[in-house]
């Protein structure tokens, strides 16, 4: 018996969850295909919970990517391009692109709203419709953690192995292997662990 099999005969449900998570994956994958919506994903695509796809731009999952509650990449410009990195898990995210959010390989997203745009012009004649709307790209790196309830600015880069605290709101460029929290977010510690923890060496005599 190997390894797996016997893993799902001593846990039925935990396997049972799991065959569904990844049945939900291709059902998503077909759904999207047959609708005519641009949504790629790699191998194992799990789904526990809903992953709705819309927009006339594309969405790129990498391997192994983790869906649970519902997760809304929503998609307002065809070139607009949503791409998540490998072995991810969204809990709950929603973006909102108009132009193009890359998050990196091993992130851990919560319920927080990532947007590349602000949708509404700041201009105080803002109901025209030719008044300028702000897109600018959203960068999250490798290995990066934001809480439940975040934000995510437009033009906000956030650097490998950082961690965003509860209902932080992040803008600008927030600098990896730093611990986030506040509004706006500020760094308040390293990262256990992270290279930003570890003292500098000596300079050699």
């Amino acid at each position: 018996m190997t390894g797996k099999l016997a893993k799902a005969v001593r846990n039925p449900g935990v396997a049972l969850a799991y065959a569904l998570s990844v049945a939900r994956g291709h059902w998503v994958r077909v759904s999207c295909r047959v609708r005519g919506v641009r949504f790629e994903a790699g191998r194992n695509l799990r789904v526990g919970g809903r992953l709705v796809v819309r927009g006339p731009g594309r969405v790129v999952f990498g391997d192994d990517v983790i869906v649970e509650r519902t997760v809304t990449p929503w998609t307002y410009a065809a070139d607009a391009v949503i791409e998540v990195g490998s072995r991810s898990f969204l809990n709950g995210t929603s973006f909102g692109c108009a132009e193009r959010i890359t998050i990196g390989e091993r992130a851990i997203l919560s319920d927080v709203s990532i947007s590349d745009t602000d949708f509404h012009s700041l201009h105080v004649d803002r109901h025209r419709a030719d008044a300028p709307v702000r897109v600018r790209p959203v960068v999250i790196g490798t290995n990066v953690w934001v809480g439940a309830r975040a934000g995510v600015l437009p033009g906000t880069t956030i650097g490998d192995n950082a961690v965003v605290g509860f209902g932080a709101v992040c803008r600008g460029r927030l600098r990896g292997d730093m611990i986030y929290v506040g509004n706006p977010a500020q760094a308040v510690r390293p990262v256990p662990g992270s290279a930003a923890e570890r003292p500098a060496t000596d300079a050699p005599a």
